[in-house]
């Protein structure tokens, strides 16, 4: 069964675009106030996207805590170091990359995988 803990750890912003097509995928904010899906691999991420806004609509992002994501090429093993693809799936990280998370569970590429988003303890992975 799967559950997510974001208590307290949600905010409401504005869709930038078209985000139906983006739920349960990283998202960033350039201004504070608005939200689009991260476009760059291993980039820095705000939240995961947890509804499924149009353009100029209220975004509901989880910024922390216990969430799921999709899970982008090469699937996800329990206990990796999370970041995202340039489609805001996440991957697992490389060299370089901005962790975003830990994985919480095993999921092929396309599944969605309960993760541990680290909104304020991000870092680069060494």
């Amino acid at each position: 069964m799967a559950y997510n803990n974001i208590l307290g750890n949600a905010e409401t912003y504005v869709a930038a675009v078209d985000l139906t097509a983006k739920q349960f995928h990283f998202v960033v904010s350039a201004n504070g106030k608005t939200v689009n899906s991260v476009a760059t691999a291993g980039a820095v991420a705000d939240g995961v996207l947890w509804n499924t806004p149009k353009a100029a609509d209220a975004a509901t992002v989880v910024r922390g805590g216990e969430v799921n994501v999709y899970v982008g090429t090469g699937g996800l093993t329990a206990g990796q170091d999370v970041t995202s693809n340039n489609q805001g799936q996440a991957v697992a990280a490389t060299t370089g990359q901005t962790i975003l998370g830990k994985a919480r569970e095993t999921v092929a590429a396309g599944g969605l995988a309960m993760i541990t988003f680290y909104a304020p303890a991000q870092r680069t992975k060494a």
